[in-house]
């Protein structure tokens, strides 16, 4: 067979992927089978499932584990071993509870389920007749509540009284008040809901003050009201005498009405409240007072203190139904002729089997667990499962479907990659345009950059120094004493951030964690994004802008670009050297001391220093380059000037001195000019 609805469940987990613990998390999922069944093995067709708490509360350590102990379905093959069965008989799976562990189940929750002939147990005709399949599968659920009050309530006589905690929940609690409205016995329950005031018996067993002190002034809200309503009706119509919210108001219900506590109790909820709550409701053990916890609960250890057991002095019993069934090989007769003896009990209505139905691949499963988990819904929740032709379509359905998921994946996958070869050949083709005479910036200049202070001697200057920064209201006022000390040189600062050109560029934080951490800087060809993109060509367009400014002034002052020493800051400092490395300056200008550069992408300046190379004419004079950062600024990161000075080595006629201002971060301040001004000497000797 092809692949098959499985039930799978998986624990609800921390961040740390530690389980939490509580109800399990449930998919439904088609999951292929073995392809070979052993000699000793039959494959049973599933037809209904019960949903309990051994399903709900799985004690599961990992994910995508098929659940289910138990449920009826019919052989569809059989084993050459296996002599006692034959195709289309009907079985119930109850493996032994040792040779499956909870946290790893057989599994019935699966339309095919293969396992071992000692697995399960035939049902016979009689059965089959008279009831359904979903009815059947609740048969280790009936037999279960009957063979418990048989071996643990034989001596009690009509008109007893028998506790209970969990007579509201799923077909077990159903089944122990109508065997025992049968048997004459009154049962009293007590009705836990979630969201109701929790009134505990506290302190020693036996004593009044242990219930009597006990504050029940907290009122259930309406809703919770409400359904404490309709499930206490609903207990009384099926055989429970009195209904109680809690241990204490039983207590105090059978002290005002002078009532002899019960001897036998049945924990169906298994947990150290339920059946220390209990204890405090029964007769003293010296009366033969006695627990039993058939419930499979949450899966939790259950403690009780021992001063309360000493105090009490009863017996605590556990019963498991297959752990009875497999005990005695006369059990598993026993069990049917239970099971026949309870369809003769349906058959004239003196036995009800309420059961709500979910289909596996059709109805919402996670529905099915969230109401079979519901205190306040007793209705016994069963899971059916799809036909073998059901299947068999789902799987050629999901097989057209998948393989409709993978040409569409196919498409999708050549359509993106078409695009990205597009994409590609065009930022190929941008970025071999940029900083060459077709580029967008050399086509479209946008006018020079503007001048925010000149200084100096500007009537016949012999050298001119031009000063690129980043904020020219903060630089400006510390460039006004460098006229002293440079002789007879005219000083310019140009602003690129007041220019339209410079707005996007102006915009981009240097203190972004990619700039910091170096990633940016090393940003190459192949990752550039189209934000990259627009800042080359912004730095383009700004470094064209420089020259054209600077070209008015030479020609104004009789100037040679050897005359021209550019002073730069951070990002202007970056605009400067792209001009005068990608050959923007008409000729070599003589020197540059830069601060802190922000130079763009070095990997690909190197790239587009050695293309320019091959083509320009060799330089004949040698550019002297002074490269000052400081010691503690992040915008410049060690990865980067590393980078930075391997580009400028492999640069033709370039010569870079670095040197590190101490204490200094990204800002150019009066310690910046008090280097530069020894720096001026050695470039215009």
């Amino acid at each position: 067979p092809g692949p098959v609805h499985h039930m799978l469940g998986s624990p609800k987990t921390d961040a740390y992927g530690q389980s939490l613990g509580g109800a399990v998390q449930v998919l439904a999922k088609p999951r292929p089978l073995k392809k070979t069944l052993e000699h000793d093995e039959v494959l049973v067709r599933m037809l209904a499932v019960p949903v309990d708490d051994s399903m709900v509360y799985a004690p599961l350590k990992k994910s995508g584990v098929c659940l289910g102990m138990t449920g009826v379905g019919r052989i569809e093959q059989a084993g050459s071993r296996v002599e006692d069965l034959k195709q289309e008989d009907a079985v119930i799976i109850l493996p032994k509870p040792t040779k499956y562990s909870n946290e790893k189940p057989v599994g019935t929750a699966r339309t095919l389920v293969p396992c071992h002939e000692e697995d399960v147990i035939k049902v016979p005709n009689e059965i089959l007749e008279e009831l359904t399949p979903e009815q059947i599968s609740l048969t280790p659920i009936i037999v279960c509540a009957y063979t418990v009050l048989e071996q643990y309530g034989s001596k009690l006589k009509p008109g007893d009284s028998v506790l209970m905690n969990a007579a509201h929940l799923s077909a077990s609690g159903a089944a122990f008040l109508q065997l025992l409205k049968l048997l004459k016995l009154k049962p009293l329950c007590i009705l836990p809901l979630p969201g109701a005031p929790r009134n505990l018996v506290r302190g020693e067993w036996g004593t009044k003050s242990a219930w009597q002190d006990v504050d029940v002034r907290s009122v259930p809200t309406a809703t919770v009201r409400a359904q404490y309503e309709r499930i206490s009706e609903n207990l009384v119509n099926l055989g429970a005498e009195e209904v109680f919210p809690d241990a204490v108001a039983l207590l105090r219900w059978r002290d005002r009405n002078q009532r002899m506590l019960p001897k036998l109790a049945l924990d169906g909820i298994a947990t150290n409240e339920s059946c220390e709550q209990l204890i405090h409701c029964v007769q003293s053990g010296d009366k033969d007072a006695q627990i039993v916890i058939y419930g499979h609960g949450a899966a939790r250890p259950i403690e009780i203190s021992p001063s309360l057991l000493a105090a009490w002095g009863g017996k605590i019993n556990g019963f498991n139904i297959a752990r009875w069934v497999h005990s005695l090989s006369a059990n598993q007769k026993k069990m049917m002729a239970v099971m026949e003896n309870v369809t003769k009990l349906v058959r004239t209505n003196k036995f009800l089997m309420d059961t709500v139905l979910y289909k596996v691949g059709e109805d919402a499963i996670t529905d099915s667990f969230s109401r079979a988990a519901d205190p306040a819904d007793s209705t016994q929740v069963v899971l059916i499962f799809p036909t073998l032709q059901e299947e068999l379509h789902t799987s050629t359905e999901e097989q057209r479907k998948e393989k409709e998921r993978q040409i569409q994946a196919q498409e999708e996958e050549a359509k993106r990659r078409k695009e990205e070869e597009e994409r590609d050949k065009l930022k190929t083709e941008w970025l071999n345009l940029l900083f060459t005479e077709q580029s967008v910036a050399a086509m479209s200049p946008e006018g020079p950059l503007p001048v925010t202070y000149e200084g100096g001697d500007l009537q016949t200057p012999t050298n001119l120094l031009v000063f690129v920064g980043d904020n020219p209201k903060a630089e400006n006022p510390m460039l006004k004493d460098l006229p002293a000390s440079i002789g007879n040189s005219g000083v310019l600062s140009v602003s690129w951030s007041q220019h339209p050109a410079g707005e996007a560029y102006l915009e981009f934080n240097l203190k972004a964690p990619e700039v910091v951490d170096g990633s940016w800087y090393l940003r190459d060809r192949a990752g550039f994004e189209n934000q990259d993109l627009d800042l080359l060509h912004d730095v383009e367009l700004l470094g064209r802008s420089l020259v054209e400014t600077l070209e008015s002034r030479l020609a104004e002052y009789a100037l040679d670009w050897k005359n021209v020493v550019i002073v730069g800051f951070g990002k202007g400092a970056g605009i400067a050297l792209y001009a005068s490395l990608m050959k923007l300056f008409p000729k070599q200008i003589g020197s540059m001391i830069l601060f802190s550069p922000i130079v763009l992408f070095p990997s690909y300046l190197s790239e587009k220093v050695q293309s320019i190379a091959k083509t320009a004419p060799p330089v004949t004079q040698a550019l002297k380059i002074f490269a000052v950062w400081g010691n503690r600024n992040r915008s410049t990161p060690g990865t980067y000037r590393q980078l930075l000075a391997q580009t400028l080595r492999k640069v033709p006629q370039v010569h870079c001195t670095p040197d590190t201002l101490p204490e200094a971060d990204h800002s150019f301040d009066m310690k910046s000019v008090a280097i530069l001004q020894q720096l001026i000497t050695l470039c215009m000797r």
